[in-house]
């Protein structure tokens, strides 16, 4: 029952265009303040992405660079109501040849080579993971969908019941159902 399973088992590298925006404006969830306490408390993923990636001055330095891929990000990131673009830090890869490959590629660091992570990834104007996005997240709903089905089973079902095929009681399996599907709220879940 795990949704998370298989996605992005296979990375589709083949779709990529070497456009290399993706690599020119990147950015965390985090504040850069954050990112750099995260690294300096021994977090290796911070540790690893303030050690590699370089931050644009200024937002505006980053939309010279890659417009429409800055523009793609910042327009996500305010269908958050808590959105505070003082907040939001772009950062480009240094390694970055001007033929858009990686100079460092036998030794990129993890974040680099699960890219793209998922289907929810945002990606840059003109990009080949399009499709790659669109069967990865109909994957999602899909399990997601199945997941619902089995809540509304379970409505039939008496709490305490025992499923046999788990020996837990509906009530345990629901809840990890439910927390399962709570992962994927964010995306839209509640309408699948």
């Amino acid at each position: 029952m795990g949704i998370e399973k298989g996605l992005g088992d296979d990375f589709p590298q083949h779709l990529c265009k070497m456009c290399g925006q993706c690599c020119k404006a990147i950015t965390t969830p985090y504040t850069h303040e954050e990112l750099r306490q995260l690294a300096s408390e021994g977090q290796e993923e911070a540790k690893v992405f303030v050690e590699i990636f370089k931050k644009y001055p200024s937002i505006d330095e980053a939309r010279k660079a890659v417009p429409g891929h800055v523009e793609n990000i910042l327009n996500e990131l305010r269908k958050n109501p808590d959105f505070d673009e003082s907040k939001v830090s772009f950062y480009y890869c240094p390694h970055l040849t001007p033929q858009n490959t990686c100079a460092i590629h036998p030794t990129r660091p993890d974040c680099c080579r699960r890219a793209p992570r998922n289907g929810w990834s945002l990606f840059p104007p003109g990009c080949g993971f399009k499709g790659w996005q669109f069967q990865q997240r109909e994957r999602v709903k899909s399990t997601v969908r199945r997941l619902k089905e089995t809540l509304m089973d379970f409505e039939l079902l008496k709490d305490d019941q025992i499923l046999p095929s788990s020996g837990k009681t509906v009530k345990q399996v629901r809840a990890e159902i439910e927390e399962k599907i709570s992962h994927w709220e964010k995306y839209g879940s509640a309408f699948w």
